[in-house]
C-alpha cells in the first residue's frame, strides 16, 4: 500500500505544477489585458484631441491599431475563457488526488496499526503458551 501512496503523491505532485502552470498563464492573460486597455486609452486620448482630430492619415492609422486591439482583445477572453476552465479542472483534480492521498495513507495507517496489534497479540499469546 505504501507504493500506492508514492504513486498518488506523485501525480499530485504533477497536478500541483499543472494547477501552477495555469495560474501563471491567467496571470500572463490579464497583463495582456491590461496592456491592451493602456494601448486603447492611449489612442482614444490621441484621437480625442482636438490638434490629432483633423488628420485623416492619423486617425485611420489609429482607428486601425483599435481594430487589431479589439481583435487581440477577443483572442485574448476566448484564451482567458478555456484557460480559466482549465484552472477550475485542475484545482477540482487537485483537491480530489489530496483527498485521496488523504484516505490512502489512512488506510495505510490502519493497515500498519493491525499488523502491530496483531503482532502483539501473538506475543502475548506465545508467553502464555
Amino acid at each position: 500500500m505504501a507504493r500506492n501512496s508514492q504513486q498518488i503523491e506523485r501525480v499530485l505532485k504533477l497536478q500541483k505544477q499543472i494547477y501552477l502552470f495555469s495560474f501563471w498563464l491567467l496571470q500572463k492573460l490579464d497583463a495582456q489585458a491590461h496592456n491592451l486597455s493602456e494601448k486603447e486609452r492611449r489612442i482614444m486620448d490621441a484621437l480625442s484631441n482636438g490638434d490629432l482630430a483633423q488628420h485623416d492619415r492619423f486617425i485611420a492609422s489609429a482607428a486601425s491599431r483599435l481594430r487589431r486591439i479589439l481583435d487581440e482583445r477577443g483572442e485574448l477572453r476566448e484564451a482567458r475563457n478555456k484557460i480559466n476552465e482549465e484552472f477550475s479542472r485542475q484545482r477540482q483534480m487537485l483537491q480530489m488526488m489530496e483527498n485521496r492521498l488523504s484516505r490512502v495513507r489512512g488506510e495505510e495507517q490502519r493497515k500498519s496499526s493491525d499488523k502491530q496489534l496483531e503482532e502483539l497479540l501473538e506475543t502475548q499469546l506465545r508467553r502464555k503458551a
